[in-house]
């Protein structure tokens, strides 16, 4: 018998890893599909969802509904999760959390009062790749860590923004090529290497200049207790989407991507890390994703322990807080490379 009903608001193209991750979970069913646009009825039909709704309204007032997903632009992101909180609902972001670190916490805030669970997407946290370097980092495997750095290389052409009424706008998207497209990679070095430090940054429009009011590449210069961390993502590249990330210790040094699959490139170090490294490459990667590939599969993973955590399992894999310094680190990004 289903015990949970959860609402998907934001019917884009993120919405069928909602559908697909929120469909493998034994007693919980999407019961509702919300989005402002007409098409809600047809996505809907499509998944098999029994209700669509224009008003978003409607999922709120709904005592059935448990849990919800926000799948919509940006500078929503903030006063949904709100409303949401407030209604009773457990809630799953897309990320960002909000577009302001103040309300990003006063978010965090409200949910542990009311005893609901938040959970912003981090999906490349549950990459078994991503886990797997995290733990040979906190072992020591690698030494003490020497630098880090992750490159994110993608193509948007000119259509993707102008067939949207938000992105590529500092209103509605907060940014472009790093909130959006850098976010994951950003994110991953974070949970890895620990809380970052910006220490300077560049931000250019060179090929998209005409199209977006915001970036289409920036690189910066960071730090983790330390340890310099390089970032630089673009989406003026002629690769349709390529993530590496490179950590480098005194004893080893790994090379991964957040791609689908995600999966270790290179490798180097004691014969421990070796041996793990080498059973981590040979780990089967059969899983096919449900909607754009380079997504992956780990929204899946990512919407389990969502509902685990729901039905009274105890914390997430990552806690609410990680996605408010994630925030922080991007508009500190962004204000260094505004001077």
């Amino acid at each position: 018998m289903t015990d949970y009903r959860h609402a998907l608001i934001g019917c884009g193209r993120v919405a069928a890893n909602h559908v697909d991750g929120f469909g493998r979970v034994p007693g919980w069913v999407l019961a509702t599909a919300c989005d402002r646009e007409p098409h809600v009825k047809e996505f809907a039909r499509e998944h098999g969802i029994a209700t669509a709704a224009q008003d978003v309204e409607e999922v709120f007032a709904d005592p059935g509904i448990t849990s919800v997903s926000i799948a919509v632009d940006h500078v929503q992101h903030g006063p949904l999760v709100e409303r949401a909180l407030v209604a009773g609902k457990h809630v799953l972001v897309e990320k960002p959390l909000c577009l302001d670190p103040a309300q990003a916490r006063q978010l965090v805030a409200l949910a542990a009062e009311r005893g609901l669970v938040l959970s912003t997407v981090a999906q490349h946290r549950y990459d078994p790749v991503v886990r797997a370097v995290r733990q040979w980092v906190g072992r020591g495997l690698l030494g003490r860590l020497v630098f880090a750095s992750a490159t994110l290389q993608a193509r948007r052409e000119p259509d993707y923004y102008t067939g949207s009424y938000w992105r590529g706008t500092r209103r509605g998207e907060g940014g472009s090529a790093l909130i959006n497209q850098g976010y994951h990679c950003l994110d991953a070095v974070r949970w890895i290497c620990g809380d970052l430090t910006t220490t300077a940054a560049v931000r250019t429009a060179g090929v998209l200049g005409g199209v977006i009011e915001t970036e289409d590449t920036l690189s910066g210069l960071l730090s983790a207790s330390g340890v310099p961390v390089t970032l630089n993502v673009t989406v003026a590249s002629s690769v349709e989407w390529r993530t590496r990330i490179e950590i480098v210790g005194e004893l080893g040094s790994v090379v991964f991507d957040l791609d689908h699959p995600g999966r270790l490139r290179r490798w180097d170090g004691s014969a421990e890390l070796v041996r793990l490294a080498e059973r981590e490459s040979s780990r089967g990667l059969a899983e096919e994703p449900p909607g754009t590939s380079y997504y992956g599969t780990s929204h899946r993973r990512q919407i389990a322990d969502f509902c685990r955590s729901v039905a009274g399992g105890g914390p997430m894999l990552s806690s609410p807080a990680d996605s408010v310094g994630t925030l922080e680190t991007i508009l500190s990004l962004y204000a260094l490379s505004s001077r």
